[in-house]
């Protein structure tokens, strides 16, 4: 079926919307910004900042503009409300993670839109990018072949810049607004529940700040697990993330953020002399069999743009064509879950079991 031009209005003009949602709109032609709102900027200041118009109230925004899709990009604790309205005005709702704050307002939100017969999309755009769309297809594959284990670990130097605003000051830091990517992952890969999750989150520097050490565990079925390290204390170099995929046949690296890299040395298992070059702007992935390795993707210099356009452009089409879009809250519930489900472990200070309640 042919798609049809749809009208997207933007609550939330901030980071995010500047730095990835604006972007990835512009990248699709079967799709128009009608016009956003912030509460933080008036009409008149956003004629000089945006190329769109920016109304004073989402009221005004969606009687003025008529959306077919309302995309959230506010801080968490104003998407149940921005979600609720959008749907009831018959829109569609393209929100930023986590969509909500508890289970009970994930669930309200829920009903309501299978009452609208509309869609929810929670813009868990990992699953979009190249390198981890590659990474999912070796999976099960003869070269591959079944996937065994997942080790996941960021070393994030935080600074003024980045906990500037509200994120900054959130206990729930780290794993909410970004271990939630890591898990939603984990669940693509695996393509099932974890049995259960144990989480540590110790607060050496500072007892009621944010998150910023999260240790935690994945068990799957068959043995399988995965291990997840997210270190914001670090002083030490930046790295976004990196995922090892260990396979029964080869293992996967995924490297995040961009490298031009010239490499020559000797191998430490054959101890056979090597060279090698690379262009990688966004980030790569990596198929190694021992010492061997071959890359199987890599993303563009805009790689967080670059995927949600990638998810959008399945979500219109999902629209257009009467099928069931990707990261629907309908499932999204269940990354949401498993992220509360940390926090909970932490509290706890013991596992918490997850697949007998979300399978």
């Amino acid at each position: 079926m042919t798609s049809n031009r749809k009208k997207i209005a933007l609550v939330g003009l901030g980071a995010a919307a500047k730095t990835i949602h604006l972007p990835a709109y512009s990248k699709l032609a079967n799709l128009e910004l009608v016009g956003g709102h912030d509460p933080a900027i008036t009409p008149a200041a956003g004629k000089g900042a945006f190329p769109f118009p920016v109304y004073e109230d989402v009221n005004t925004l969606l009687e003025q503009t008529k959306p077919d899709i309302l995309a959230i990009a506010s801080p968490t604790q104003f998407h149940y409300g921005l979600a609720e309205q959008g749907l009831k005005y018959g829109c569609h709702i393209f929100c930023e993670k986590p969509f909500t704050t508890t289970l009970d307002e994930a669930h309200q939100l829920i009903a309501l839109s299978e009452k609208q017969q509309r869609w929810i999309v929670v813009n868990n755009e990992f699953r979009f990018m190249n390198i981890y769309e590659a990474a999912k297809d070796k999976i099960g594959s003869p070269g591959f072949g079944d996937l065994l284990f997942i080790n996941a670990q960021q070393s994030f130097y935080v600074n003024e810049k980045t906990e500037a605003g509200w994120r900054g000051n959130d206990p729930q830091r780290t794993c909410k607004e970004f271990g939630i990517h890591v898990l939603d992952l984990c669940r693509y890969f695996f393509g099932e529940e974890p049995l259960r999750i144990s989480a540590r989150m110790p607060k050496p520097s500072n007892p009621t700040g944010p998150d910023y050490l999260n240790l935690i565990q994945l068990d799957f079925t068959g043995g399988r697990s995965a291990q997840i390290t997210l270190d914001r204390l670090t002083r030490g170099r930046h790295r976004y993330l990196d995922l090892r995929l260990d396979g029964s046949k080869a293992s996967i690296e995924t490297e995040f953020g961009g490298n031009v890299q010239f490499t020559a040395g000797i191998r430490g298992g054959d101890r056979k002399p090597f060279v090698g070059f690379d262009v990688s702007l966004g980030g790569r992935a990596l198929q190694y069999h021992s010492e061997k390795a071959k890359k199987i993707a890599s993303d563009p210099l805009d790689i967080f743009a670059n995927a949600t356009s990638k998810l959008l452009k399945n979500f219109i089409d999902a629209i257009d064509n009467g099928g069931v879009p990707a990261c629907s809250a309908q499932d999204n519930i269940k990354t949401l879950a498993l992220m509360l489900a940390a926090y909970t472990s932490n509290d706890q200070g013991k596992p918490v079991p997850f697949a007998e309640h979300w399978s």
